[in-house]
């Protein structure tokens, strides 16, 4: 009963903060203005703000949102590391750097050709990932492949950045600052899709997606095929992870933080009770932090990116007290 109170408690709160980030930006509506607009006539600029603009930027953070608490689950309980997030395989650092060459190199601007660059760096480092852990067969080694296609992306990002002009540089910073802003396009409904089949995919494999956090000899035990369960958490993260990067660029913590704050409210791991509860605080987080980016009565916004690494570092900083002391 706490429980569903709960997630009762979750739901309310995402609706509010999804209604004050609907009314909120360079021009703050009226609650007036604002249903009038809503329910009444189809003309006139409140009208084309909040239905065309505002709302499917509200829909991309609480799916985006959800999405990166998804796959952060995914990849602590593949690790069984509560300080691990959704980027921790590198497809984040491929996404940049297909997106810093397309740019760089080929001089490529569209928005079109920037979230395939940044698919396609994904899906290499998702093979990779792949190839790896079918060669060795130890998740633990992904560990090392991310860091080190993050330290190889670095490098290769640092050399294109100094002799690319300023303007391609400066729209690659910009990418990288992360955009919820997709408008009604095919990227928001491809990754509604992702998410909603990711829930589905997780709540079909919750008993060995719970044994897993035991142990996979506990997983073993109860007759499940513990490579394929670590095959399919790698794929439905990077699949998820690398589509989402590669429309809306990165958006730091939110994966990380969101089964972390999950589990303090719910008190348990169990994937019935966490897979409800990461969406909510995942789709929570960045509806929060898209909020607070907008800088309400300003004309100015700020990168979403900026605002959730403000609010997760200081929690990421009390997990590791928390964990290591």
């Amino acid at each position: 009963m706490k429980r569903t109170r709960l997630y009762i408690f979750l739901l309310l709160l995402l609706i509010f903060l999804m209604i004050l980030d609907w009314r909120t930006g360079s021009l703050w509506i009226s609650g007036q203005a604002f249903f009038h607009a809503l329910f009444g006539g189809s003309a006139g600029a409140y009208h084309t703000i909040i239905w065309e603009y505002r709302l499917p930027r509200i829909l991309t953070a609480v799916f985006v949102g959800g999405g990166l608490g998804l796959s952060g689950l995914w990849m602590q309980t593949l690790f069984k590391n509560p300080i691990v997030g959704p980027y921790v395989l590198g497809l984040g650092g491929g996404a940049g750097l297909g997106v810093a060459v397309i740019l760089m190199l080929f001089s490529l601007e569209s928005d079109s050709w920037i979230s395939i660059a940044a698919a396609w760096g994904s899906i290499g480092v998702l093979l990779m990932d792949i190839y790896v852990y079918q060669r060795l067969k130890s998740p633990y080694a992904l560990l090392i492949i991310g860091i080190m296609i993050g330290a190889f992306s670095g490098s290769v990002l640092s050399i294109l950045s100094f002799f690319a002009p300023a303007d391609r540089l400066q729209k690659f910073v910009f990418w990288s600052m992360g955009n919820l802003a997709l408008g009604w396009n095919a990227g928001l409904w491809i990754i509604i899709a992702l998410v909603i089949s990711g829930l589905f995919v997780s709540l079909f494999y919750t008993k060995y997606f719970n044994a897993l956090l035991i142990g996979d000899d506990y997983a073993s035990a109860l007759g499940a095929n513990v490579r394929f369960l670590h095959l399919l958490l790698i794929l439905m993260s990077g699949i998820l992870v690398g589509t989402m990067t590669s429309f809306t660029g990165t958006l730091a913590f939110v994966g990380l933080i969101a089964p972390h704050l999950a589990y303090l409210l719910f008190r348990t791991r169990l994937y019935q009770y966490m897979i409800p509860a990461v969406f909510l605080t995942g789709a929570i987080l960045l509806v929060t932090s898209d909020f607070i980016a907008q800088l309400p009565g300003s004309d100015y916004s700020l990168p979403v990116n900026s605002i959730t690494a403000l609010i997760g570092a200081p929690v990421v900083i009390r997990m590791l007290w928390k964990n290591f002391r």
